[in-house]
């Protein structure tokens, strides 16, 4: 059952049992109780802007994702600094083949060594700062990633709200072609009247059009919230969203945006506007990539030192064939690697680190360019929407409505054709819905603006 008729049923109840109090108590009980649940199901499918970006990122699996990802880098960091696993080797040498006796010869004992690598010159320690890097990376990510779910929620439910509002707009002005359908049939039907036949086909045929225009706009709508469904639970946005009650707060900005004053002093000066951007999540993206090339390019360079190796060795000796002790052994190895045929790959290795660290500077200013273009496009297309709202406002609709008035007091005087005045009347709808268009599209620019400026994980909506 949908939401008006569930409150038609109530209150066609609740009218019942004004007039017939002496019914069942088990009735009035009933009653009492659905009348009750009038307040939650008035605001049970209430979806506001805020709501919807605030569940969109709490409902966010990427984010979650991202911040396991993340625990396993700095899981990584924490472990790659510890030095390679010592090996331990056991062996039996110089046992004699003719006897096997472990006495006989002098050479023969039982050898225990254990051996140490170390990695040339500080590549733990880089390897560790790299993943470190890399975790630094993900927050960056998570913050970008919510500044965007803001922005294409902001979107979509802008988009289902400017359908709502246009079906309103719509039905609203059905009632007053209703109302002069009702005059044009009064009048065709009565013997002094001086409407004509077609004037009642046309009126009819305008009605009928509304309608039509109401169903497409509730499909559109529709359409919408089920995109919308997408960033928010299923449960949220249900087979019932034809029904829901999309409001927009008409006090202050339903988004939260820079102050036009900062927004002014930042459009003419274009190294302000730069340093501002550099804080973007995507921005800071790239440098945290360009410390990880430029520690890659450390580590690359670690290779022309060589590594070090240190091994303990003990060999254990049996007594001789006439019973007295021999002495046992101990030895010490150190091993150093010597990188010389090696150089021209390990000069490869160092360049590319080189040129994959100047990549990203390239990156960066284009990062900074986009948005910086970016910027300069959403406040003049902001500036330019004002502009259309206020001539809309003082000047095209009072022109509209004028107009309108004007056909209809020609026709109820006999001066004017019924044409004009549903022609008017159409003109009114469309232009209020012409700015409300303009309206929504003025607030999909502020979130986009809201996006380009975005500096920390959280995107506040008021």
């Amino acid at each position: 059952m949908s939401k008006n008729n569930f409150l038609a049923f109530c209150y066609v109840l609740q009218s019942v049992y004004c007039r017939q109090f002496l019914i069942g108590k088990t009735n009035r009980i009933a009653s009492v109780f659905l009348l009750s649940l009038l307040p939650f199901v008035a605001s049970a499918e209430v979806l506001s802007l805020q709501q919807a970006v605030e569940k969109a990122i709490n409902q966010d699996d990427w984010l979650t994702s991202n911040q396991q990802k993340e625990n396993a880098i700095r899981a990584l960091s924490q472990g790659v600094t510890a030095l390679p696993d010592p090996k331990i080797n056991v062996g039996l040498l110089n046992m004699p083949t003719d006897s096997f006796d472990f006495n006989q010869e002098a050479m023969t004992q039982l050898s225990v060594s254990v051996s140490q690598m170390f990695p040339a010159g500080d590549t733990l320690r880089l390897t560790g700062e790299k993943y470190a890097v890399q975790g630094d990376q993900m927050p960056l990510m998570r913050g970008n990633r919510r500044a965007m779910l803001a922005m294409e929620v902001s979107n979509l439910w802008l988009t289902a709200y400017s359908y709502e509002e246009s079906f309103k707009l719509v039905k609203q002005n059905r009632t007053l072609f209703e109302q002069l359908h009702e005059v044009v049939e009064s009048s065709y039907s009565s013997a002094y009247g001086r409407a004509k036949q077609q004037d009642l086909v046309r009126s009819e045929l305008e009605l009928i059009k509304l309608d039509h225009r109401l169903t497409q706009l509730r499909q559109a709508k529709e359409n919408a919230l089920k995109k919308l469904s997408q960033y928010i639970l299923p449960t949220m946005v249900d087979q019932n969203t034809a029904d829901q009650d999309i409001t927009l707060k008409t006090t202050g900005e339903p988004i939260k945006v820079t102050p036009s004053n900062i927004l002014s002093s930042l459009s003419s000066n274009s190294l302000a506007l730069a340093a501002r951007l550099s804080l973007h999540p995507l921005v800071r993206i790239v440098d945290v990539q360009s410390n990880t090339a430029q520690i890659d390019k450390s580590i690359a360079e670690q290779k022309y030192k060589p590594e070090w190796g240190v091994t303990l060795g003990y060999g254990y000796r049996g007594d001789d064939l006439s019973g007295k002790d021999r002495a046992d052994l101990a030895s010490i190895a150190v091993s150093v690697s010597v990188p010389i045929f090696s150089s021209s790959r390990q000069d490869a290795q160092v360049k590319a680190a080189t040129l994959q660290v100047e990549s990203f500077l390239s990156e960066k200013q284009l990062v900074l360019n986009e948005l910086m273009a970016k910027y300069r496009v959403l406040t003049s297309d902001i500036n330019l929407l004002d502009q259309r709202i206020r001539l809309y406002q003082t000047k095209l609709l009072p022109s509209y409505r004028e107009s309108a008035q004007a056909m209809l007091n020609a026709y109820t005087s006999n001066d004017g054709v019924f044409s004009d005045v549903v022609q008017a009347r159409i003109a009114t709808l469309n232009a209020h819905i012409e700015l409300l268009n303009i309206r929504i599209e003025r607030f999909k620019r502020l979130a986009e603006l809201n996006y380009v400026m975005a500096q920390s994980e959280e995107v506040k909506l008021k």
